[in-house]
């Protein structure tokens, strides 16, 4: 792949698939900033309007572009709760039985690309693909019970609300609980409460639109609910330790590296 594709933070509104099948050198890989490691035979999902940077040099494996039309109505036949998103960024290790299933059906769609090109068979082979892999998903590395499916469904409502609603009253009263157990749950798998993880969730936001550069801080601030710009740089300070313009001068040092 080009080079430009990873370096720096980059965002793509479709889906992407990553396998890494050998990784050496720099093994950081940044998804919405949080970082992760990169390993050998390790596969995730990127899903539209994530944010990663990486440095691809000693990195081998594949790459997936999906279009979310596609995915969507892949998933639609797969209902993989994986698949959805409720556990977003969850890397899947492989063993050497799971990796010959994948490995024969991306020849087989490698194939059909580079011969007759059908869709249709293509469209086949790739929901075979999505299918193993969401059954790849080890119980031990993530239980599927219904405190994950809570917490997925408290992530899709602050994914959806947090710009208005930051009070964890709302979202325990959405998710028909009470706002102790909330806490709770998102403590337990998070290390955050609520709150604290509301705030994460606002903070990613500031990031990204100072990152994409299409609106002054002013503009940010009033956007995301701020009725002054002094309160929205106290708020960044007291969850960053650092102003807005101080992020932004450390940013450009960050992504010239």
């Amino acid at each position: 792949m080009n080079e430009s594709l990873f370096q720096n933070h980059k965002r793509y509104d479709f889906h992407q698939v990553i396998w890494f099948t050998e990784s050496s050198g720099n093994n950081s890989f940044f998804i919405d900033f949080n970082e992760f490691t990169i390993k050998e035979d390790r596969i995730v999902v990127i899903f539209p309007g994530q944010m990663t940077k990486m440095d691809i040099h000693g990195k081998k494996g594949f790459l997936f572009a999906i279009h979310n039309d596609i995915f969507f109505s892949i998933n639609q036949n797969i209902n993989s709760d994986y698949l959805n998103g409720y556990f977003s960024n969850v890397f899947i290790s492989l063993n050497n039985q799971e990796k010959r299933i994948l490995e024969f059906l991306i020849i087989l769609i490698l194939q059909e690309y580079k011969g007759l090109n059908r869709v249709v068979l293509m469209e086949s082979y790739l929901q075979s693909f999505l299918f193993h892999l969401s059954s790849f998903l080890k119980e031990d590395t993530l239980a599927r019970n219904k405190n994950d499916l809570l917490f997925a469904h408290f992530i899709q409502l602050s994914d959806k609300y947090f710009i208005n609603k930051r009070e964890v009253n709302f979202y325990a009263q959405e998710l028909s609980v009470t706002p102790k157990k909330l806490n709770e749950l998102v403590k337990t798998i998070t290390g955050l409460t609520s709150k604290q993880f509301l705030e994460k969730r606002l903070i990613l936001e500031i990031k990204e639109e100072i990152i994409r550069g299409k609106k002054n801080l002013k503009e940010i601030s009033f956007d995301l609910g701020f009725s002054e710009p002094s309160y929205f740089t106290r708020f960044f300070k007291q969850q960053t330790s650092m102003s807005p313009k101080e992020f932004i001068e450390g940013l450009s040092v960050f992504l010239s590296n």
